[in-house]
């Protein structure tokens, strides 16, 4: 399953998502995971969850960050949801159509493992891609 947190820029996504992932530990039987580019967030998420800031890893597009989710999940066999916070900024987008090939990885991901995934992307709902709206 992929949810969507989406809205433009300074609408509250990250702060719905952290409260997102804050209120899943009450019903999740796993390991949550928050995976953002800020450091200043971590304080905010629940220590129960695993925050990992980007930024430190190095990560740049969409096959560096498939390759580290699988590496995530390979590791931890618990991981029920993750959370994605900036998708576009994690994958160096240049539009909100370039989200489509990392939202059909995450699909293979999802089939496999059968993680709950949610994504922020900053944009609006009418710029928002085919490949994102059929799933909503």
């Amino acid at each position: 399953m992929i949810e969507f947190v989406y809205g433009a820029k300074g609408s509250g996504k990250t702060k719905k998502m952290i409260d997102m992932a804050n209120s899943a530990l009450e019903s999740c039987e796993g390991n949550v995971i928050f995976l953002n580019d800020r450091d200043k967030y971590r304080v905010k998420v629940d220590t129960k969850i695993r925050f990992i800031n980007m930024e430190e890893f190095g990560i740049s597009g969409i096959d560096q960050l498939y390759g580290f989710l699988n590496g995530v999940i390979a590791e931890n066999y618990d991981v029920k949801i993750i959370f994605i916070d900036n998708l576009l900024r994690l994958i160096n987008a240049d539009s909100p159509a370039d989200v489509c090939g990392m939202v059909e990885k995450i699909q293979k991901i999802n089939e496999n493992h059968e993680i709950k995934f949610v994504l922020s992307i900053s944009c609006a709902e009418e710029e928002m891609p085919e490949c994102v709206t059929n799933l909503i």
